[in-house]
């Protein structure tokens, strides 16, 4: 039964981990907006991931790269030298405020608690 359990939480795992593969991220869209953006965009398929900085009352939002998001990168793209940033890999994920949460840990985190209160 615990091998059946392990087997069932590692396919859950997975599942989870790619059920967002196969299909084009979209990211909300805006340069330097003090509110909150509204506008969205299909990403190319070399952008994996949605940006959302922050400098003062401003707020970028953008598509960006995995692989780019540091604070070097983005600093060097953007010419900024204060600001926070945050990078998630889902759709329309860089709307809300800079948390330093990434919300797709917290759903794996919370779908695996939920498997683990009901074996």
């Amino acid at each position: 039964m615990a091998k059946m359990n392990c087997i069932l939480l590692a396919a859950c795992i997975v599942l989870i981990a790619f059920c967002g593969s196969g299909y084009t991220l979209r990211c909300y869209h805006c340069d330097n907006s003090p509110m909150v953006c509204r506008t969205n965009s299909t990403c190319l398929t070399s952008e994996d991931t949605c940006l959302q900085i922050r400098t003062g009352t401003l707020r970028t939002f953008s598509c960006w790269k995995t692989s780019q998001c540091t604070v070097r990168q983005i600093a060097d793209f953007f010419q900024l030298d204060n600001f926070e940033f945050f990078c998630c890999q889902h759709d329309l994920c860089n709307k809300g405020a800079i948390t330093g949460v990434n919300k797709a840990a917290f759903s794996i985190v919370s779908v695996m608690a939920m498997l683990w209160m009901l074996l």
